[in-house]
């Protein structure tokens, strides 16, 4: 209880850009990996979306979805409106485990990006151009934090919830 009442009836704002910068030793990668500024089209000489359905360094590995925000004013707005709209559940889900992991569809265009055709073994990536309104979140407590103190780990538009 101690938690959820240092956690307040107040969500923070966040703005993701300093958020990232702030707790990346901790995780935090939203802009990194799902900013509005990363190159959509496959370069070999940079880091891209469409690049992620393929494992393209400096990907590690990779992956059957891979969208960006559309600009940073939707990326902040539409993740202040989860977190100001849902601060209850993830007040509580911090206060109990020191993690929140959630969704929502914000029902209007958020991002775009790729989704793998060839997923779940129907053969080679084949990179498939698409636009999003659904967005997942996770939020976590700074480890031995006190006061306790919550940050995004990573928010995202994504193809599925």
């Amino acid at each position: 209880m101690r938690t959820y009442d240092q956690l307040g009836d107040t969500p923070p704002p966040f703005n993701l850009a300093r958020n990232d910068d702030a707790f990346s030793t901790n995780g935090a990668h939203t802009v990194e990996r799902h900013g509005p500024d990363l190159t959509m089209r496959r370069d070999p000489s940079t880091r891209t979306v469409e690049g992620r359905i393929y494992g393209d360094p400096p990907w590690p590995s990779r992956e059957s979805r891979s969208f960006k925000w559309t600009d940073h004013t939707t990326m902040n707005r539409e993740v202040n409106r989860y977190v100001q709209e849902n601060w209850e559940t993830i007040r509580s889900d911090l206060a109990a485990n020191g993690t929140h992991k959630g969704g929502f569809d914000a029902h209007h265009r958020v991002g775009e990006g790729y989704y793998n055709k060839g997923m779940y073994g129907a053969g080679p990536p084949q990179a498939e151009y698409g636009t999003t309104s659904l967005v997942s979140v996770r939020i976590k407590l700074v480890p031995g934090s006190d006061p306790p103190q919550p940050f995004i780990v990573t928010a995202f538009p994504t193809g599925v919830l």
